[in-house]
């Protein structure tokens, strides 16, 4: 099973993300010196900065890792990993570090959960260390390493985030099979993955609604 938990063995791994932030921060800057708040300038899917952050997380929600590929773009957003709302000056909430991309699903059930503390590093979905405390387990679900259960905290954001839902398994596979189908060569069975395919993303869309 592949270490972190949002990618499978066909997934590109995240790099060099907290570099690449940097670089588009400054790239903003440098168009926009004025700009205070990256937010601002980051969260309209149809500009050319949006499409960047999105590139520098692979397509893919940093929290439960689906990807572009299983869902349209319209359902992912720039989500502040620290809630707007907890602070004082929206500018600082709107600092590219506090930015993450996230799924429709994923930024709509976190809100405004409070991270505080250690936790803000170790639920960090820049710095890998978020890979420590879930895993895949051999039903491809989303759970918690042993050495975090009973953690409330962690388990109060596993829950927010439903991230043992069954949607997070779905698009787990789809994206599995979605890499395999890339790489056989075999017309014949080529198709029949195909098929498979198209029918577990017919019931995957029903989460949609």
């Amino acid at each position: 099973m592949n270490n972190d938990y949002r990618n499978t063995e066909y997934c590109p791994v995240l790099t060099e993300i907290k570099e690449k932030k940097k670089k588009l921060h400054d790239d903003i800057l440098q168009k926009h010196p004025r700009q205070k708040n990256m937010y601002n300038k980051i969260k309209s899917r149809d500009n050319e900065f949006n499409k960047r952050f999105v590139q520098i997380y692979n397509c893919k929600c940093a929290y439960c890792g689906v990807s572009m590929d299983i869902l349209p773009a319209t359902l992912f957003e720039v989500d502040h990993y620290i809630a707007e709302s907890l602070f004082d000056d929206k500018n600082k909430a709107g600092e590219i570090e506090n930015l993450v991309l996230s799924c429709y699903q994923c930024n709509r059930n976190k809100k405004a959960l409070v991270i505080s503390d250690k936790y803000v590093k170790q639920l960090n979905t820049d710095n890998g260390k978020i890979t420590e405390v879930f895993y895949r387990d051999d039903k491809y679900y989303i759970r918690i390493n042993k050495s975090f259960q009973n953690d409330k905290k962690i388990e109060e954001f596993y829950e927010k985030l439903k991230l043992f839902h069954q949607s997070h398994r779905i698009d787990y596979l789809l994206l599995s099979m979605n890499g395999l189908h890339s790489k056989i060569e075999d017309k014949n069975k080529k198709e029949k993955l195909a098929e498979a395919i198209l029918l577990l993303q017919k019931k995957r869309n029903m989460f949609n609604v």
